[in-house]
């Protein structure tokens, strides 16, 4: 049973209701080749890597560079567009907006910087037809519009008490692995077993309540 959604070449902007979401989907994603992260606000904490991987191969294969300020990252996703190649199999740029709208920077130097940014994560995702991963958490409406513009897919993101629960239109988190063992949803067993009654499976269950295995 999948935990998370598989990444589909293109652009996916995801929610992310804290910096562990993007760490999560990126473990799981079984990448072929390397991958290279792109970071902004402290998202790629080594420790908590470290925590979530079942191995430390989980994430051998995971690149991090790190930018604190604006011009740092867009020359950062600059780099990543020489450097990416055949042997790249994913590119996340969480926070992606961040230090754009931090900076003290006029609209006329940071629009044009901030564009630059985006379309080339864009080409590169389209270029070499591999995943490129963004968040942008409280971005301004205007950022994330151009962002949401690049966008191919969007995975939504919840945090519950067991769990991320991860939804697009072609999936839905139905089960959370604990230490040995599986906490399944009803909606699992709705798809297993089908529903009681004359309602739609959807309808007929509240997506929220789970049940022990």
């Amino acid at each position: 049973m999948d935990v998370t959604p598989p990444l589909e070449p293109g652009v996916t902007v995801a929610e992310q209701p804290d910096r562990g979401a993007i760490q999560r989907l990126v473990l799981e994603t079984d990448v072929e080749g390397e991958a290279l992260w792109i970071d902004a606000g402290g998202t790629a904490s080594t420790y908590d890597l470290t925590d979530l991987a079942p191995n430390r191969r989980a994430f051998s294969g995971i690149n991090i560079a790190r930018a604190f300020t604006a011009h740092q990252h867009a020359d950062l996703v600059r780099h990543t567009v020489t450097r990416a190649s055949g042997r790249t199999g994913l590119v996340v740029a969480p926070n992606v907006a961040l230090l754009y709208e931090a900076t003290d920077m006029g609209a006329a130097e940071i629009d044009p910087l901030f564009e630059r940014t985006v379309t080339l994560l864009g080409g590169l995702a389209e270029s070499l037809s591999i995943p490129v991963l963004v968040t942008a958490p409280r971005a301004s409406d205007a950022l994330y519009d151009r962002i949401d513009e690049l966008a191919s897919h969007e995975i939504a993101c919840t945090a519950t008490g067991l769990g991320y629960a991860f939804s697009t239109e072609d999936f839905e988190t139905q089960g959370y692995w604990h230490d040995g063992w599986w906490q399944t949803t009803i909606p699992y067993w709705v798809d297993l077993v089908g529903a009681v009654g004359d309602l739609d499976p959807v309808e007929a269950v509240d997506p929220g309540l789970v049940v022990a295995d």
